[in-house]
């Protein structure tokens, strides 16, 4: 373990790893509850559609990226609001219009293409010094954020419909939810990659969906998992020489089997 700690990319993976699983943790129990899976998947292939067009135009990627999937959230907001639709069907009318539009911008690349595994499944040598100050703030905002508007998000989470009579101001907190989501997302695509990332935001709260039964508890259970499939699964993944990415997604799916079976068993 000390002589893993003892090189500068796997500190900084470590740490950017435990901010995301952190961050990814806290709004995933929003995400399942809401029964949002769908847009983790969907931002991140909107985050492509960016990468592709920086690419094309020889722009920052993380900047195109952010850019993308931000107008991806928006707009799946928007048309879901106004288009009379779920945010699911939103996703899945934008998700591939999006995915279209990058391989459109990659065929137009001349030359050579850069390759752009490293964004698909995660790579430690991309995580830097900039990476883990960016997430540490972005788990700042999230956290003050899930914080003061505990209630608000509450109410959202459990019922869109009631807590507009609640006095809650939905569309705020929703759009708010969305932006973060997106932000979060593009931020940790250099540790766990475009195509596994929406694991870090669905698999924690299903895991501790099984053993918990309030919504703090499950917020703080949800940190946990990810934080631990973080810490495995990098470990693992630096001793057999393997892409983190995969490595932590199978840690958390190996704990949701474990978990699941654990508890039928005891009942």
């Amino acid at each position: 373990m000390m002589e893993m700690l003892s090189f500068e990319f796997v500190r900084y993976s470590l740490i950017c790893g435990i901010l995301s699983g952190v961050i990814t943790g806290i709004l995933s129990t929003v995400v399942v509850l809401r029964k949002m899976e769908f847009i983790g998947n969907g931002v991140a292939h909107a985050a492509f559609g960016g990468l592709a067009l920086g690419l094309l135009l020889n722009l920052n990627l993380n900047l195109m990226a952010m850019i993308t999937a931000l107008a991806f959230a928006l707009g799946v907001g928007y048309f879901s609001e106004r288009g009379k639709v779920t945010e699911n069907t939103a996703i899945g009318l934008m998700m591939p219009f999006s995915m279209a539009l990058g391989v459109v911008f990659l065929s137009l690349i001349k030359g050579y293409t850069p390759d752009l595994m490293s964004y698909f499944f995660g790579n430690m040598l991309l995580v830097k010094k900039e990476d883990a100050i960016l997430l540490s703030l972005m788990t700042l905002c999230v956290s003050i954020f899930f914080i003061v508007f505990n209630r608000e998000i509450l109410y959202y989470t459990f019922d869109e419909t009631m807590s507009k009579h609640y006095g809650v101001p939905v569309n705020f907190v929703k759009y708010s939810m969305l932006i973060l989501i997106s932000l979060v997302i593009v931020a940790s695509v250099k540790i766990i990659g475009i195509i596994l990332v929406t694991s870090m935001l669905v698999a924690p709260a299903a895991i501790s969906r099984l053993f918990s039964r309030r919504f703090k508890t499950m917020v703080l259970n949800s940190i946990l998992m990810n934080v631990l499939s973080v810490l495995i699964g990098i470990t693992w993944a630096y001793y057999l020489n393997v892409p983190p990415g995969p490595a932590i997604v199978i840690t958390l799916f190996s704990m949701f089997v474990l978990i699941s079976m654990f508890k039928r068993i005891r009942a």
